[in-house]
């Protein structure tokens, strides 16, 4: 994935993201949509413009992290737009190295801010505005061009998305989710700023991902099939028939996990904690000792 989205191997497993542990704001339904002047005094909006008509979100929600930003506008069916963003301040931001999708209705595919088959094509912009840490709300602007991100499909043109607004979302920090990450690489702790967890599909399987990136943007991923209960489960190195897998990206190489084991504590229908152990591949691998998480998915 690498040389379609460049601001992290964490998205090799996190392929798709959810801003977990926020709570979802309601938009005001008696707001005028012309009224966006980014005085972050007024209700939460979300709009843009595609297809002929403006489109509204209904809910909002955002996280503001170490190395990240990430906002979501939904539907009450369930489509809408999600960012992430290599940010944590004001500035305007390249559509096509970070993550804009829209994604419609009881659709697992979506638009995608990046041409898979032109990496490099400018595709748009997202700016943020303001991030007020008073109110702790965020207010910006964009515009892309999505790419259907199925890509065996080729018949679903690009959509371009145009005077797209959020303003005053309500957003929480890393520390305020309450979920937690550690780890030991060859005996150093993994001091991580971010975490993102989220659901995907891999075929016909469901995965929990747990991703964790540090300062230097190296990063660590922990999946295992939603299917599973608590337990201990190997690290055999084979994808295919492993329940449960891991990944350490360290200056932008990927290695997977050859040996090793993950533990499910506990689990719930929302929250998921355990530990980790595992060697990775390479001609130098690297020793995953101590891992820890209790995070919400």
């Amino acid at each position: 994935m690498k040389n379609i989205l460049s601001i992290s191997k964490l998205f090799l497993v996190l392929i798709a993201f959810a801003v977990t542990s926020c709570d979802v704001e309601p938009l005001d339904p008696a707001i005028n949509l012309d009224d966006f002047d980014n005085s972050n005094n007024g209700p939460a909006l979300f709009k843009a413009d595609f297809s002929g008509s403006t489109w509204t979100a209904t809910s909002v929600e955002a996280l503001v992290s170490g190395n990240f930003i990430a906002i979501s506008g939904l539907k009450a069916n369930g489509e809408g737009f999600d960012f992430l963003v290599q940010a944590n301040a004001i500035g305007t931001y390249p559509a096509n190295t970070n993550l804009l999708t829209f994604t419609p209705s009881g659709s697992e595919f979506g638009y995608w801010s990046t041409n898979f088959n032109n990496p490099e094509e400018n595709t748009g912009s997202i700016t943020i505005t303001n991030i007020n840490t008073t109110n702790n709300t965020i207010s910006g602007t964009f515009n892309f061009k999505g790419y259907w991100s199925d890509t065996s499909v080729t018949s679903i043109l690009p959509v371009q998305f145009t005077n797209g607004v959020f303003q005053n979302i309500p957003f929480i920090t890393q520390d305020q989710t309450g979920d937690s990450f550690f780890a030991k690489v060859g005996g150093t702790e993994f001091v991580d700023v971010d975490i993102l967890t989220t659901t995907i599909s891999v075929g016909s399987q469901e995965f929990i991902s747990i991703g964790a990136q540090n300062a230097a943007l190296n990063s660590m991923t922990i999946s295992v099939k939603s299917s599973l209960g608590t337990g201990t489960y190997a690290i055999t190195g084979n994808a295919t028939t492993d329940g449960v897998q891991a990944i350490y990206d360290f200056n932008d190489v990927n290695y997977t996990a050859a040996t090793g084991s993950i533990t499910i504590i506990s689990k719930t229908a929302t929250r998921i904690r355990g530990n980790f152990n595992f060697v990775t591949s390479g001609a130098t691998p690297f020793t995953i000792t101590e891992g820890a998480f209790d995070v919400e998915y």
